[in-house]
């Protein structure tokens, strides 16, 4: 094999691929980069054995074939080259191993690589349901209700974020039994036959991962998904991953239908007053805020040994007066993934869920169970 290749390209296409990565390899194949050969350049292809991500990269080829060579390394010496990269590799004629040899600026430096043909072969998935969305768009989405996914393996269909296909949207769903986080992106899609939604559980690590991939931009993203897979493909990259099995909880009956008190209030005003009691509330053993919800004010106060704070923030109200309370960091992980500038809190019951939503329309929903105290 033999090609030149701009080092800015290469290193932008090692830094998507090296993204599945392992930790910890359990397998040596893990630990390499593939590297082969197409009309249009090169392919880089890494996995951990649930994530697999491709990707092209502008090349010339003098001669065709592949390679493994470890991907850290490999990264690491490129990151530290500019200008154009010759790169070949030769079989050593005594040993019977490949050789990675890559010459620039008067660099030269010869890496070994491991077998190439024990690299997975990732086959394209095949399916008739293909969600596209522009990449700006789904980022942001993910970016808003991933810190609502469950850490708790013990709970694994809750360690993965509910995608639901509609024919005018694209609804994604974290709940983590404490908080629910909804977005929804608009587009229009045609669905199976018969059918009016279309749902699968994508991992909360991997689709985070995808999110942090995506440009900010309108360019389209397609998520191609099977009965069992993810294929999620943009620009010259493609994700690979299996779907988390199973049936995930029924958001829809945990959402409040009515509600008998609601607020409209300022973000701004919302965050810095949480964020003051909340160090306060950090003093004591439950990081525990209380509301005091009233006509034209709502009343944020935190206890502790070491002291005592008092927010003030007025509101528009609506319905009945309300005492309640909540844990402080699972306030401030809503509101800091709320991008308009004010937004609606609805209430039934001191120890009924609180519903955070938009003051009109409905691109998000958030919901934060509130904490039992006593009177």
């Amino acid at each position: 094999m033999h090609f030149t290749v701009n080092a800015s390209d290469i290193n932008h296409g090692l830094g998507l691929a090296t993204r599945a990565l392992p930790t910890r390899p359990t397998k040596a194949p893990y630990e390499g980069v593939f590297i082969e050969t197409l009309e249009t350049g090169i392919q880089l292809t890494c996995t951990n054995g649930e994530m697999t991500i491709k990707t092209l990269v502008p090349a010339i080829v003098q001669e065709d074939g592949s390679a493994l060579p470890p991907a850290k390394l490999l990264f690491e010496m490129l990151r530290k080259l500019e200008g154009e990269i010759d790169f070949r590799v030769t079989t050593n004629e005594f040993s019977g191993t490949q050789e990675a040899i890559f010459t620039a600026q008067g660099n030269r430096t010869t890496m070994l690589c491991m077998p190439a043909e024990d690299f997975p072969e990732i086959q394209d998935i095949q399916t008739d349901l293909v969600t596209t969305l522009p990449q700006n768009k789904l980022g942001a989405a993910i970016g808003h209700i991933t810190f609502a996914v469950s850490t708790d393996e013990t709970r694994r269909i809750l360690t993965g974020c509910l995608m639901e296909t509609y024919a005018e949207e694209v609804r994604f769903i974290c709940l983590d039994g404490f908080r629910l986080a909804m977005q929804r992106v608009y587009a229009s899609h045609a669905l199976p036959q018969g059918k009016e939604l279309y749902a699968a559980i994508l991992p909360g690590i991997i689709i985070t991962e995808i999110g942090r991939m995506l440009s900010d931009t309108e360019s389209p993203i397609a998520l191609h998904i099977s009965a069992t897979h993810l294929m999620a493909v943009f620009d010259q990259t493609k994700v690979y991953c299996p779907l988390i099995p199973g049936e995930y909880i029924n958001y829809k009956q945990i959402l409040p239908a009515t509600w008998s008190t609601a607020i409209r209030i300022n973000k701004l005003e919302m965050v810095g007053a949480i964020e003051r009691a909340a160090l306060m509330a950090r003093q004591g053993k439950f990081d525990l805020l209380k509301f005091k919800v009233e006509e034209d004010s709502l009343t944020i106060m935190a206890n502790a040994e070491r002291g005592a704070v008092v927010e003030r923030i007025n509101i528009d109200f609506e319905g009945s007066p309300l005492d309640i309370a909540f844990n402080s960091r699972y306030l401030l992980d809503v509101f800091k993934n709320i991008d308009t500038s004010d937004m609606s809190m609805r209430f039934n019951t001191n120890v009924s869920p609180c519903v955070i939503c938009p003051v009109t329309g409905n691109q998000y929903t958030y919901l934060v169970l509130p904490v039992r105290v006593s009177q």
